[in-house]
């Protein structure tokens, strides 16, 4: 007998930055959806009005209680997702603005879990992170840096 499977799909845009510091980079420990439990770009998805960078201020100040003051449009990024949620499984076309940040305050940097989408921020050396840790993003974003 044949198994059912529901396939739905999604799409979702998001604005993520690349903080640098010396060879670490500022990731955050995803808390839910397809890249759960994996290292990410701080970012997300822009509030109705927002420009990119209005997003990657909050983003950064709520992710990670990092300040982001001025940035440069590094590249675009697509990726699709598959997550199997209940029967389901769950196709989501993800598709990035990806900043570099050029200056920031991280005075205040937390890596205290915050029950929206981030379980902390964190410095992490460039040179220790493997592909099976990190989301597509953060593993693309890394591999550009280390060409720049």
């Amino acid at each position: 007998m044949k198994k059912n499977i529901n396939i739905t799909t999604r799409f979702h845009l998001g604005v993520y930055a690349i903080l640098l510091n010396k060879e670490s980079i500022l990731l955050i420990k995803k808390a839910r959806g397809p890249y759960t439990g994996k290292l990410d770009l701080p970012g997300g998805k822009p509030e109705h009005g927002e420009t990119p960078f209005q997003t990657l201020i909050r983003e950064a100040e709520e992710e990670a209680s990092v300040k982001i003051l001025t940035t440069k449009l590094l590249d675009n990024y697509s990726t699709v997702a598959h997550q199997a949620i209940g029967s389901t499984q769950e196709a989501t076309h993800h598709l990035g603005m990806i900043y570099l940040a050029l200056s920031y305050d991280d005075s205040n940097l937390t890596s205290e879990i915050n029950a929206e989408d981030s379980l902390g921020a964190e410095w992490y050396q460039m040179d220790s992170l493997t592909q099976d840790m990190l989301s597509p993003f953060a593993f693309r974003a890394i591999q550009d840096i280390k060409k720049i």
